[in-house]
């Protein structure tokens, strides 16, 4: 007797939980690349390149309310990279983006993407997948599932952390499915030498601030957020 009321209680369970996170899902929408006019994909050209190619290529900016991105770059990861890092670079200000919104009102947002080049019996694509590919992250929820979105808020750490001087951090922040953040960490970094000052503030912005948190499914789903610190 007791199976069935067991059975009919996670079933309940699973079905708030879904009610629950869809209903959040409409207060907190993540920016994004669909917009129906100047969409970054149709604007990038795609390198005149021949043969049959794939390549990734990896990118960060904040979407702005005003349907811009600003803070805009794009990481090599291979020799070859630079001609579709031209032509992303291209097109980035002319491209219009979806800012995220909180309960109907536009925030600022950190986003993280790839954009996909392919090129097959001379038919060429390029795709924008609004995650950057953390392994972690796409063997749990799979390739198109959105990541998580810092809010940006009043950055401190920029007060704290050298202007001038080159320097690259890599930090990773769990994120929670209510957008909270917890356990940030500095996993590698070049450049000069940052002060440990430095990585406090880095370290205590990411775990104060806001998320839109990753999405699979049309749920909220806990992540790791990656993010890279530097000038």
């Amino acid at each position: 007797m007791c199976k069935p009321m067991k059975s009919l209680s996670v079933y309940l369970l699973l079905f708030f939980s879904i009610l629950f996170s869809a209903h959040t899902l409409a207060d907190r929408l993540p920016a994004n690349f669909n917009t129906e006019d100047k969409s970054l994909n149709q604007i990038i050209k795609f390198p005149d390149i021949k043969g049959d190619i794939s390549t990734t290529i990896n990118c960060s900016g904040v979407i702005q309310k005003n349907r811009k991105i600003k803070f805009f770059s794009c990481f090599k990861n291979q020799p070859g990279d630079e001609v579709y890092i031209y032509e992303i670079y291209k097109a980035f200000k002319k491209a219009r983006y979806n800012p995220a919104q909180i309960n109907g009102k536009k925030e600022e947002v950190l986003v993280q993407f790839r954009i996909f080049f392919k090129s097959e019996d001379n038919n060429n694509s390029i795709n924008v997948i609004n995650n950057l590919g953390y392994k972690e992250n796409v063997d749990a929820y799979g390739i198109n599932h959105i990541g998580a979105q810092r809010i940006i808020g009043a950055e401190i750490w920029q007060k704290h952390c050298p202007k001038f001087n080159q320097y690259n951090l890599l930090t990773k922040t769990h994120v929670n499915s209510e957008g909270s953040a917890s356990n940030a960490s500095i996993h590698d970094y070049k450049g000069i030498k940052i002060s440990q000052t430095c990585n406090n503030w880095i370290l205590s912005t990411l775990n104060s601030s806001k998320y839109i948190p990753a999405i699979s499914g049309d749920i909220f789903v806990p992540s790791t957020h990656i993010e890279v610190f530097g000038n």
